[in-house]
């Protein structure tokens, strides 16, 4: 059902809870659409976008009737892929976060702890082992 008010009401209470929010939507479409509509509802906050970064993807099978193996193979959208670095490093960050996400993005995380741990804190001025600091952090995150 459109035009029935749920955006607006959902805006509302985000807004009077003043905390970061996440808002699951059913499907990637219908995730696009209340993330264009929180966008414009909290132009000051960090609206980001939290869906499945598979353009395409098949799960690897077997058919028995004909003892077929199908392997897995997948399509991975790096500008979506992008948009969930960015909520993830907003929630880290901000208190006025609002994740639009769609249900199936929220499988298969991985542990928040772990993702922290990977985390290289640099500031301006600080001396560095490249070689150590990198590679301790498993991954690199540059905070200005």
């Amino acid at each position: 059902m459109t035009g029935s008010g749920k955006t607006f009401t959902i805006a509302n209470v985000i807004a009077d809870l003043q905390r970061p929010t996440m808002v699951l939507a059913p499907n990637k479409t219908l995730a696009a659409q209340l993330y264009g509509e929180m966008k414009e509802f909290f132009p000051e906050n960090a609206v980001e976008y939290f869906v499945s970064y598979y353009d395409y993807y098949q799960p690897e099978a077997y058919v028995p009737s004909s003892d077929t193996f199908i392997e897995k193979d997948a399509s991975v959208n790096e500008h979506i892929e992008q948009m969930r670095l960015s909520a993830t490093k907003a929630l880290l960050e901000r208190r006025d976060v609002v994740v639009v996400a769609s249900v199936s993005a929220i499988y298969g995380l991985g542990d928040p702890d772990l993702y922290l741990k990977m985390m290289l804190h640099l500031t301006v001025g600080m001396l560095i082992d490249q070689a150590r600091d990198f590679a301790s952090a498993g991954g690199i995150a540059i905070h200005p």
